[in-house]
């Protein structure tokens, strides 16, 4: 492979002889991946300088490559600035919560021996990783970041790490809401790591700027995550290409283009070794409540947290979509409380949305209406796009027209009621293919309850025309499937006339 500034970026720091093995080993690679493999062999097969071996640590551990990490540990544990990089981190929150104190105590004792500034501004960032959004942490996240603006206001030298120090202010602002400003640091960050030919941390601007942006433009933050997705493959680093395939899938989601959504996190699975939760929540918005189930079963036979309460709020929603009404009462029951401890919207919002699902199959669709709306308002006002905004209007529409399906009164020739329109233009301003299909099949499915079957079939065949992507093959074998059957009904009326 060319030398890359992912690993150049050291050369004002280290010796000749360190430079010298990079040299080498940079050419007989095929790959960045391929390249700290041969690294990590080298440091541990033979005796190298110490700094040889940190950069080696550092790689090791933006590879997950654990063996490695391992046995880099083992034969470097005198040296103190090598060991926080021995902590476990993937997107799972329970690494963030579990080595946080270990990583910050181990970073804190290297400080009191003055170690070099540039291996001091690496560890402020690794400090920095290792504090996940949910928990909203922004003073103790940017406080490294900040560190490390200093150290290279007083040493030019270290900008090579600026666009990583980018990456995390960003997420700062991602979190606190201020989506402009995270946008700007974001490219700010890839203008930089472009500029230092750093690959590893233009892959992690670019991710996070589809990451803030799945929130404003899905299909802005679906192209920022493919140009990410195309400077990983290029890495060859499994780790990292489940990680973008594992973020693309929530962007996939958002967009109502399910079957996407569902590969991506397939193939990230491959790489964690579980499925992902992400995928009960996708069969369940497709109305598949055993696979739903199954999966949710699955990942808790690996990882436990059967109490807590989004495993809860999941059982509960493929429970209730499988008619087992007492079984998705005990799990509500039991998130009730849990829900109420924590405090967070988003989670109190899931657990509406999952007591309308239950409402829903007790055939009480004006309850089931009621806790869809409180669910809306929640997520309106939180503002994150995540796909629970999708799911609480598909779901407010569907209990409208079950609602209206039920009512005895004389029904009206009305286009579609409240909700549905609703769920209409906001799933076109937001350019939501796949939610626009859905919102396709509930108002054809409305028109068919006032007998327009003529006019049920015509928005069908219209919603065929939104999008003919891979991600929506579902949706659109389930409105060829209805258009078939909507060609019977008119024909059989035709007969009768």
């Amino acid at each position: 492979m060319k030398p890359m500034g992912t690993i150049t970026k050291y050369y004002p720091f280290i010796d000749d002889e360190s430079k010298s093995i990079l040299d080498s080993i940079m050419e007989e690679s095929s790959s960045y991946y391929d390249f700290v493999q041969q690294l990590s062999a080298t440091v541990l097969e033979n005796e190298v300088p110490v700094n040889l071996a940190y950069i080696a640590a550092v790689q090791a551990w933006w590879c997950r490559i654990q063996d490695s990490m391992d046995r880099i540990q083992e034969k470097y544990r005198d040296v103190p600035y090598i060991r926080p990089w021995g902590y476990a981190h993937t997107t799972l929150e329970d690494d963030q919560i579990r080595h946080h104190d270990n990583v910050v105590e181990a970073i804190e004792e290297l400080i009191e021996i003055n170690p070099d500034d540039w291996i001091l501004a690496e560890l402020h960032l690794l400090h920095a990783h290792f504090h996940h959004p949910m928990f909203g942490d922004i003073p103790s996240l940017l406080e490294p970041v900040e560190k490390v603006k200093q150290l290279i206001e007083i040493n030019s030298l270290l900008k090579c790490f600026e666009s990583q120090a980018c990456f995390y202010e960003g997420w700062a602002k991602r979190i606190e809401g201020d989506i402009e400003d995270a946008f700007a640091v974001y490219k700010r960050g890839v203008q930089l790591a472009e500029t230092h030919d750093d690959a590893l941390h233009k892959y992690l601007n670019l991710s996070g700027l589809g990451d803030a942006l799945k929130n404003v433009n899905i299909q802005d933050a679906i192209a920022w995550f493919e140009k990410s997705y195309s400077v990983v493959q290029d890495l060859e680093v499994p780790f990292l290409e489940a990680e973008v395939l594992h973020d693309s899938g929530l962007v996939f989601l958002v967009a109502g283009e399910y079957d996407l959504a569902i590969s991506c996190y397939v193939e990230s699975s491959k790489y964690y070794g579980s499925p992902s939760p992400m995928l009960a929540r996708i069969y369940v918005d497709l109305g598949d409540g055993q696979q739903a189930l199954d999966i949710i079963n699955r990942y808790l036979e690996q990882f436990g947290h059967a109490e807590a309460s989004m495993a809860l709020i999941s059982k509960a929603r493929a429970f209730a979509l499988l008619n087992r009404l007492d079984e998705a009462q005990q799990c509500l029951d039991k998130t009730s409380e849990l829900v109420m401890k924590s405090g967070l919207d988003r989670q109190l919002g899931r657990y509406y949305e999952a007591l309308a699902l239950l409402e829903l199959a007790k055939h009480d669709y004006l309850s089931a209406l009621d806790f869809f709306e409180k669910s809306w308002h929640i997520f309106e006002r939180v503002g994150e796009m995540t796909g629970e905004k999708n799911r609480a209007l598909l779901g407010l529409a569907r209990a409208e027209i079950l609602l209206d399906k039920q009512s005895d009164d004389v029904k009206k020739s009305i286009p579609c009621g409240r909700w549905l329109s609703k769920l209409d233009k906001y799933a076109s301003e937001q350019d939501l293919p796949g939610i626009r299909m859905q919102a396709a099949l509930l108002k054809s499915e409305f028109y068919q309850n006032h007998g327009q079957h003529k006019d049920a079939q015509a928005v069908l065949q219209e919603a065929l025309n939104i999008t003919d992507s891979r991600g929506v093959l579902t949706l659109r074998k389930r409105i060829n499937n209805q258009i078939q059957e909507l060609d019977r009904l008119i024909h059989d009326e035709g007969l009768v006339s």
